[in-house]
């Protein structure tokens, strides 16, 4: 258990598209934990779409909480967008919050090896692993909080 009394889970699941933990910490403290867990793999948010509100806005649906925060790490996107400058079309990584009908909260981040074969650039393959542990630890740092 953790300080707060919610049992912790510390799995990180992939399915060759993305990383995913399940937490039992409800979605605002999740999406704080998410935020705390950034800065220490050298990432920040650049956006962030309410997606379930948008979907509310924009078409009456009332689907479950879901958060799409857009994350980037400066020097690894400097880089990737000097080997293949359409990189862009891949940026930032995603990083999606989801309420479940469990009551626990779904975050997932897109899988940072995928790179190589979208862009067909074999040069980024380094930078794509070293972003690939980055986005490991954070979601784990999450599932421990």
């Amino acid at each position: 258990m953790n300080d707060s009394g919610a049992m912790m889970q510390s799995t990180v699941m992939e399915n060759g598209l993305y990383f995913q933990t399940t937490v039992n910490t409800d979605f605002d403290t999740t999406v704080a934990n998410i935020r705390e867990a950034l800065p220490g793999e050298g990432f920040g948010i650049l956006t962030e779409i309410d997606f379930s509100g948008k979907m509310k806005e924009k078409l009456d649906a009332d689907i479950p909480r879901c958060l799409i925060l857009g994350a980037c790490n400066p020097p690894f996107g400097l880089e990737a967008y000097r080997l293949e400058p359409w990189i862009g079309i891949e940026l930032p990584c995603n990083i999606v919050v989801r309420q479940m009908e469990d009551g626990k909260v779904a975050v997932a981040m897109k899988n940072p090896a995928l790179l190589v074969e979208f862009t067909g650039q074999e040069e980024i393959r380094p930078m794509s692993e070293e972003v690939k542990a980055k986005v490991r630890r954070i979601l784990s740092s999450i599932a421990s909080a």
